[in-house]
C-alpha cells in the first residue's frame, strides 16, 4: 500500500504511544487513506503493534519486520507473507520530525 499523508500526529498517553498519518485530517470519507500505529507497554504484548488503515487488509496486531522513517517517508514491513508493506510519503519540518521520530522509535 502507498499513499501521501498531509497530516501527521504523534501522541503519548501514559504507557500508550500512537502515530497517525492521514491524507486528509478533515475527511468525512471512511475510505480516505490513513495509517495508525499504536503500541502499549502496560501489559505484555509479545512485541506486536496495532496497525489500522483505510484498507481492511492492513488491520490487526503485527510484529514489525522493518521500519524506515525519514522526514519524507515512512515505510513499514509487517511480519506476514503477503500484503506486508505500507509506504506513506509526506513533508515534515525538522522540529515536527524530531518529535514524531521519538514516538515512532518507541513504538517500533
Amino acid at each position: 500500500m502507498l499513499f501521501r499523508a498531509n497530516h501527521i500526529s504523534a501522541l503519548v498517553s501514559g504507557d500508550y504511544y500512537q502515530a497517525l498519518f492521514e491524507a486528509d485530517e478533515e475527511a468525512d470519507d471512511p475510505g480516505s487513506p490513513y495509517l495508525l500505529i499504536q503500541r502499549q507497554f502496560e501489559m505484555p504484548d509479545g512485541g506486536e503493534c496495532y496497525i489500522e488503515t483505510h484498507d481492511a487488509n492492513y488491520i490487526g496486531h503485527f510484529l514489525l519486520r522493518r521500519v524506515e522513517f525519514t522526514s519524507e517517508k515512512l515505510s513499514v514491513q509487517i511480519d506476514r507473507p503477503g500484503d506486508n508493506r505500507i509506504d506513506v510519503t509526506f513533508k515534515m519540518a525538522s522540529r515536527d520530525f524530531k518529535k514524531a521520530l521519538r514516538v515512532v522509535k518507541i513504538i517500533c
